[in-house]
């Protein structure tokens, strides 16, 4: 036999809470060791405050988190080592390639912070976007109809 009565509708409160939940504040397992796990804790309280974090873009504040954790080890590497290494045979300096690495991290890092709202920006945006309106006139004849 069928179901019978209307499709119940969704309930908006409870997509809200689902996606609020606190699943988002502690970190995926396999994050990128205890530093990026202590950034996306640290992160993940302060997004939340804002509303900004979501199951939906949970993996947005992961992807962060780990190029972070890898732009730290980037940096430690060049603080020991310095810029530049040189060549035992020839004598040659080149870039280390730890700035390579850090290069990268934090453009990935850019890019996410961007996706989450934490620039100045992108917050903003985040902000101007208004829900939008309907283009039929509320006078005249069609505002019976609608």
């Amino acid at each position: 036999m069928g179901v019978r009565g209307t499709k119940p509708k969704e309930n908006v409160a409870s997509t809200k809470a689902a996606l609020l939940s606190p699943l988002a504040v502690r970190p995926p397992p396999l994050v990128g060791g205890a530093p990026a796990e202590k950034e996306y804790i640290r992160l993940a309280t302060e997004l939340r405050k804002l509303g900004h974090l979501t199951a939906v873009n949970r993996q947005c504040l992961v992807n962060y988190c780990e190029a972070w954790s890898i732009a730290q080890d980037a940096l430690e590497q060049l603080r020991d080592d310095g810029i530049t290494l040189e060549s035992g045979e020839s004598g040659n300096k080149y870039m280390h390639p730890a700035l390579n690495a850090w290069s990268m991290a934090r453009k990935t890092m850019e890019t996410e912070a961007k996706n989450l709202g934490m620039t100045p920006a992108s917050l903003q945006s985040i902000k101007a976007v208004k829900p939008a309106k309907s283009d039929v006139p509320k006078d005249g004849p069609s505002s019976f109809l609608t």
